[in-house]
């Protein structure tokens, strides 16, 4: 009713100047004009700007709706996989298993600390094409349940080995494992080497790299106490345990016959001296094999079975008897 009114009155008041200044030239047109202008913006400014606040609040929530839809979106597909897991009873506790494909090779994948085994899921997709593939949670980690015996590696490679059997799945295997997971595969290769035609390690965490890292007084040797304390359980008794690897593995002797494939990569952070050290222990677990290698990824960083799977793949599938690549 009140903005009817004032813009009655601004019309009435725009026509009069119009009359008076173009008709009767009582002012140049210029400033005609300018008063025109004045009259009607002083109003609309009045009465509209409330109406562009709401207007441009409404836009904003719009956008950050929208913003929220599409990272929602993101989420949603980060979650989604091209493999199914599905979970099993595991001498009376849920394990999170994923299996694939056929042929007469079976391809076992162990994921690092604090991962379940999704990081997994492109290389054993890719994988399953040619072989079969078994992908699992430890316990703790995904839809797995709690663990309940010692995180050590030597318990660790007996749960997975125990696992791999009763699922149907019978030795021999080639087994890939990443960091944590890749000392873990180290482990069962050298503890029961005829069990196993093949070794991948990608981006292995040498099991004696936290003590000589200290020893030669680098940076980034182990997770600083203050954010270990913050971690799952589960990733902190692996992390304590872990410090027993070294032992257990060298009691279980060297490698076999089989082929040892070690993927290093020379990218991500710590200092030069640091990488030098982890890339020559890379070396020197690739040098223990009679069929071992060493492949550098310059400039990659330490995740490269989601960083460079079609890569990792390629160096699985070289392992593959030649029926099957």
């Amino acid at each position: 009713m009140i903005m009817a009114i004032v813009m009655s009155f601004v019309m009435s008041l725009v026509q009069t100047i119009i009359r008076v200044g173009f008709t009767h030239r009582l002012v140049p047109a210029w400033l005609t004009a300018f008063g025109i202008g004045l009259i009607v913006a002083i109003p609309t400014a009045i009465f509209v700007a409330p109406y562009a606040q709401r207007l441009i609040r409404y836009l904003t929530k719009a956008r950050v709706a929208a913003a929220g839809l599409i990272i929602g979106a993101g989420m949603l597909m980060n979650g989604c996989t091209n493999l199914d897991s599905r979970v099993v009873e595991e001498n009376g506790r849920a394990i999170e298993i994923v299996t694939a494909g056929s042929g007469s090779a079976t391809v076992v994948f162990e994921s690092g600390l604090g991962n379940d085994w999704k990081p997994w899921d492109a290389v054993a997709s890719d994988i399953s094409t040619d072989a079969r593939v078994f992908a699992y949670s430890r316990p703790g980690y995904g839809e797995s349940a709690g663990a309940t015996t010692s995180r050590d590696a030597a318990t660790i490679v007996e749960e997975l080995r125990t696992l791999l059997v009763h699922q149907g799945y019978a030795p021999p295997y080639i087994l890939v494992g990443h960091s944590f997971g890749g000392t873990y595969m180290e482990l069962f290769a050298k503890a029961h080497p005829d069990e196993v035609t093949g070794v991948v390690l990608v981006e292995p965490r040498p099991s004696d790299f936290l003590a000589r890292c200290e020893a030669a007084h680098l940076d980034m040797c182990g997770i600083p106490a203050s954010a270990l304390a913050t971690l799952p359980e589960v990733q902190i008794a692996e992390y304590n345990a872990f410090r027993m690897a070294a032992a257990e593995i060298e009691s279980a002797g060297t490698f076999g016959s089989y082929p040892v494939r070690v993927l290093t990569a020379t990218g991500g952070s710590g200092s030069p001296a640091r990488r030098a050290l982890w890339e020559t222990m890379h070396a020197s677990i690739a040098a223990e094999a009679k069929d071992g290698r060493q492949i550098v990824f310059e400039g990659a960083t330490h995740n490269l079975e989601t960083e460079h799977a079609s890569e990792v793949a390629k160096s699985i599938r070289s392992l593959l008897p030649s029926q099957a690549r």
